[in-house]
């Protein structure tokens, strides 16, 4: 008999064993709490979220702590939780948290347990998901998806006005080249013949945008940092006439990519054009490059005006923009979003109100 609940316990413990060494491969972080809030038991994705704040952190120095203070690194529950709504309400309940960690995003779902008589209080078993890739994935398609909408109705209107707007410009100047200088209707013909001008440019930007739903038509084996360095050439009148200055911290010339040498140039100059916009009064340009295995990335930080807060998630949005009307038509932006993407890379924009703002291109190297 003794030999039976011998084999018996060895059989419980091998079973718990198992368990918990199917709960530790779980790749998503768990922990089990208690009404308070206290740990009872976590698994190893948890354990190592932990140690961000605590290295020293261990399976047993984490019972009873505080689970929003071992997790996340807090004093008190985060704002948003609805633990106690699920001590109340409901048996299982999911929420959304952007509150534990900056710039991450997390799903939350808890479990609540049956009590037992050795249990009367209420403990709960909270699982962590992190879907901020997910939620960046879903941004950016949701965004591709209005960038080729607009493009389609951009293109329709400006190959409308196109026409019509050629004529007048045209004529405008056929007429301005018959005029004698002192003729009064001369300065009135000068001003339409820059609107005209000003209206064609707006057609063009907007013809530009519509064709970034087609392929590039040629890739050929370009350097980011050689385009880089042409397209400063090109800018380097204008920057020295708006007094601003450039910092290169690029070490080395290697950083080769499959694509389009023109429309890199674009993404930069627009890039550049943005940032001088952002320093009525002077500032500095500084440009940079770091690497990972498979990517290459470009860094141009400005010492301008800086982007709100609230502004930050539209500004690739088409038609878009700050400027004072007549100044801006709100592509430049847009367009170097669509151009980036079909060279199969990403930008990103950091930016803190009058410190400045930092784009960040991430193209694929040429394997």
């Amino acid at each position: 008999m003794k030999k039976n609940n011998d084999l018996e316990k060895l059989d419980l413990e091998d079973l718990k064993h198992q368990w918990l060494a199917m709960i530790d491969t779980i790749a998503d972080p768990l922990v089990f709490i208690d009404n308070h809030y206290n740990i009872l038991r976590i698994n190893k994705s948890y354990l190592q979220i932990a140690k961000k704040f605590n290295p020293k952190a261990t399976y047993n120095t984490l019972i009873n702590k505080k689970c929003y203070s071992a997790f996340a690194n807090k004093n008190e529950p985060c704002k948003d939780c609805l633990l106690n709504e699920a001590k109340v309400n409901r048996p299982d309940i999911e929420w959304t948290s952007e509150h534990l960690f900056p710039n991450e995003t997390f799903t939350i779902r808890a479990h609540v347990m049956e009590k037992t008589p050795e249990h009367k209080e209420g403990r709960y078993v909270i699982h962590y998901r992190n879907i901020t890739l997910q939620k960046q994935l879903q941004k950016s398609l949701a965004h591709a998806d209005k960038l080729a909408a607009i493009g389609k109705l951009a293109g329709g209107i400006a190959h409308e006005l196109n026409s019509p707007l050629a004529g007048v410009l045209a004529f405008t100047q056929i007429l301005l080249s018959e005029l004698d200088s002192t003729d009064r209707h001369k300065e009135d013909l000068q001003q339409i013949e820059i609107g005209a001008k000003k209206c064609k440019e707006i057609v063009e930007n907007l013809l530009s945008f519509a064709r970034q739903d087609g392929k590039i038509e040629l890739f050929t084996e370009i350097n980011l940092v050689l385009e880089l360095e042409k397209t400063l050439k090109l800018a380097k009148g204008f920057l020295q006439q708006k007094h601003i200055q450039t910092v290169w911290e690029i070490s080395n010339t290697e950083g080769i990519i499959s694509g389009n040498s023109g429309q890199i140039g674009q993404i930069y100059l627009n890039l550049i054009t943005n940032a001088i916009q952002a320093m009525k009064n002077g500032g500095v340009i500084t440009f940079s490059k770091y690497e990972d295995q498979k990517n290459i990335y470009i860094v141009i930080e400005d010492t301008g005006s800086g982007i709100k807060p609230e502004n930050i998630d539209k500004i690739f949005d088409p038609f878009f923009t700050t400027k004072p009307i007549g100044e801006g038509t709100g592509l430049g932006l847009s367009i170097t979003y669509s151009l980036v993407k079909q060279h199969g890379g990403e930008i990103k924009v950091k930016s803190i109100i009058n410190e400045g703002t930092t784009f960040t291109l991430k193209f694929p190297k040429k394997l």
